[in-house]
């Protein structure tokens, strides 16, 4: 379902099944985890992807890669930075993107970082093993993390949205040198609130790109169009405000046809979504709370966890994101899964996937089917020490 673009949200309710939209839906199986304790390293970006062709996926959550299906630890490159054992502290590597750079079959890691200033990608070496050589993408400033989209609409997730001042994406391509690389399209120039996602809005069957300062529609090219500017505000404590948020991710939640927006402040109390409507033909956005019960939800992601066809909400706690001086920054970790009941009315029940047992979320989490049974797995890591894989049981 492409209307998502893929990431996700966690959030919080209840909601009583209405006859009318219902009435002929199976009951989902029970969904239960299994946590397994992958690695103890303190970093807070994580990947999945098959590194090694084997047919099954592995994790990078640099500077270590974990095979299948033991995921025992493989050094792979040095990281710059420190986090002592109070989580306090940074490793200069906020995003682990899964991407074959140089075309050459096997996948690569795109990385970059907030105090390193600059976006690197690292070469799978294959089969030789070793270090794995870093080469610059381009020197942008603050990286605040990263992800994985399909932002040219072909299907295919493997585009990312780099999150910094302005708005660019990358993709694998030809640099002008004629060599392989990362090439960088830009979107806008303009500083924005951090944060970003991709997704239809407007239902034009284009992903378009969302800041918490605007929207921006995509063009019939998005390589050479321009990208239109929609403002709005959003992801703001407060309803009209803008703040930093986790991803911004777009789904259908009400089922009334036109898509909506789930994300969260990233770094305070707060999981909304926002209802699009229409009131004189203009487009309206009505914002809902999810949860408000813990902090620091900056990870999200959206993926049918019970099997139930509707895609729920995933979200988890980060680690000292700013060394203690955020709210609610000691209270315990969690990560959390949100059944969305789809409708009129629609409705997220809160489950709990680990709560105060030092397992929390970093800048991403991934929501994928890991072990390859059917049913989709999570996979976290933090400042806490990860990754830590939830294993889905529902299979």
């Amino acid at each position: 379902m492409r209307a998502t673009m893929l990431p996700v949200l966690a959030a919080l309710g209840m909601i009583t099944f209405s006859p009318a939209w219902a009435e002929d839906k199976p009951a989902a199986p029970e969904v239960s985890f299994r946590t397994h304790h992958i690695g103890t390293y303190r970093g807070e970006a994580v990947g999945v992807g098959d590194f090694n062709k084997d047919g099954k996926l592995d994790i990078v959550a640099l500077p270590f890669l974990y095979l299948a299906p033991d995921f025992k630890p493989v050094k792979i490159c040095d990281v710059e930075g420190e986090v002592g054992e109070d989580g306090k502290g940074y490793r200069w590597d906020f995003m682990n993107a899964p991407l074959d750079v140089d075309g050459d079959g096997l996948l690569d890691v795109v990385t970059a970082s907030w105090f390193g200033k600059k976006a690197e990608w690292l070469k799978n070496p294959g089969p030789a093993g070793g270090e794995w050589t870093r080469t610059l993408v381009e020197n942008n400033g603050n990286y605040e993390c990263g992800e994985m989209w399909d932002v040219d609409g072909d299907g295919r997730v493997n585009e990312i949205l780099p999150a910094v001042t302005g708005t660019c994406w990358y993709e694998a391509g030809t640099l002008a040198d004629g060599s392989r690389g990362v090439v960088k399209h830009v979107i806008s120039d303009k500083t924005m609130a951090w944060g970003v996602g991709c997704g239809d809005v407007n239902g034009d069957g284009r992903p378009d790109v969302l800041r918490p300062d605007a929207w921006f529609e995509a063009p019939a090219d998005p390589r050479k169009g321009e990208w239109k500017e929609h403002p709005w505000a959003i992801g703001g404590k407060v309803d009209g405000k803008v703040d930093h948020t986790a991803p911004i991710l777009v789904y259908d939640v009400n089922k009334d046809g036109l898509p909506d927006i789930v994300t969260s402040v990233a770094h305070d109390y707060g999981i909304f979504w926002y209802e699009q409507g229409k009131k004189d033909g203009e487009t309206t956005w009505t914002r809902h709370m999810i949860d408000d019960s813990w902090s620091q939800p900056h990870s999200l992601a959206l993926a049918d966890i019970d099997g139930d066809g509707d895609l729920d909400l995933i979200a988890g706690k980060r680690f000292m994101a700013h060394n203690g001086g955020d709210p609610g920054e000691f209270e315990p970790l969690g990560v959390y899964w949100y059944k969305l009941t789809r409708g009129p009315n629609p409705t997220w029940t809160k489950h709990v996937i680990s709560y105060n047992e030092g397992i929390g979320s970093g800048l991403n989490l991934v929501a994928t089917d890991l072990d390859g049974d059917g049913d989709i797995d999570i996979v976290v890591t933090g400042k806490w020490g990860g990754p830590v894989w939830f294993e889905n049981l529902r299979k």
